[in-house]
């Protein structure tokens, strides 16, 4: 009979395990199953979704060379202008956004935090359902261990235009600035020509690609803050 009791303590053990496991991931995973809507290629979602049920500890920086980051464009009141930052490490300009840190189980509220800290704007609106952009990168020997970001990039919306809401350096990013991407008149192209020299190089077609998206969903999309 002991022996028997023994045998089953490590199902239980590893039972439990996975019970941890699951619950660390299923908010990404359902956060990640409302991107259908983003611009990105469909079979992105699933592979993201793949990752994680297959590597847990993909949600942080410690879950392997490949894993997840959040990120968010951030646009002003009026959708002609994003916030952007210059990155000290990778020196290039991009959007807000980073690793989820030990604990975090949300890629939105993650991708928030990071907004907040990097460039100081809190209480935005999400642009759509759920994520706009899956964006895989491969990474230099710059960002160490990290060889691959996949990306999870949100569209959020300041509650005032870019003049009246200056942007707040940090330490990780000296320089934040408010970039114009004005409308063109069928108000959905967007003009990337305003980018700064030294913008990471695909900012100017995900911000293409996401000028439908924002007209799309602009004033009827379920958002939160």
């Amino acid at each position: 009979m002991t022996a028997d009791r023994s045998e089953r303590v490590p199902a239980q053990v590893h039972e439990h395990a996975h019970a941890q496991v699951h619950e660390q991931v299923a908010e990404a995973l359902a956060e990640l199953a409302l991107a259908g809507s983003a611009v990105s290629a469909p079979q992105l979602v699933e592979q993201y979704r793949h990752l994680l049920r297959t590597t847990p500890r993909g949600l942080l920086r410690e879950g392997g060379p490949r894993h997840l980051t959040a990120s968010a464009i951030v646009v002003d009141a009026d959708g002609d202008h994003v916030a952007l930052l210059w990155h000290r490490k990778g020196r290039f300009w991009v959007q807000p956004g980073g690793h989820l840190e030990e604990g975090e189980t949300s890629l939105e509220r993650a991708a928030r935090r990071e907004v907040a800290e990097e460039i100081g704007l809190e209480e935005l609106e999400r642009i759509g359902p759920g994520p706009a952009v899956l964006h895989q990168h491969a990474l230099d020997a710059a960002f160490g261990a990290c060889a691959e970001h996949w990306d999870v990039q949100y569209l959020f919306r300041a509650a005032a235009p870019a003049s009246q809401l200056p942007l707040t350096a940090s330490e990780e990013s000296p320089e934040v600035r408010w970039v114009p991407w004005p409308r063109t008149g069928e108000g959905t192209a967007r003009d990337a020509s305003a980018l700064p020299e030294g913008t990471v190089a695909d900012l100017a077609a995900t911000l293409e690609a996401l000028a439908p998206y924002l007209a799309r969903w602009s004033g009827s999309s379920p958002a939160s803050s």
